[in-house]
């Protein structure tokens, strides 16, 4: 019986690295959109950070 549970979670662990490996290859183009995103809007605050005169040394 301990080997039946075994199996059935290595084939449920392979299933789900499978699907997650699937999922970024089908939608790396909106994930790279989403960080290119993150990373300008990131940018922008630091911008406004230092052109607020706060940080003048």
């Amino acid at each position: 019986m301990k080997g039946n549970k075994l199996l059935v979670v290595v084939v449920a662990a392979v299933v789900f690295i499978a699907a997650a490996v699937a999922a970024i290859y089908l939608f790396r183009n909106e994930i790279a959109d989403f960080f290119v995103d993150v990373k300008s809007r990131i940018d922008e605050k630091i911008m406004k950070l230092q052109n607020n005169g706060e940080y003048v040394e």
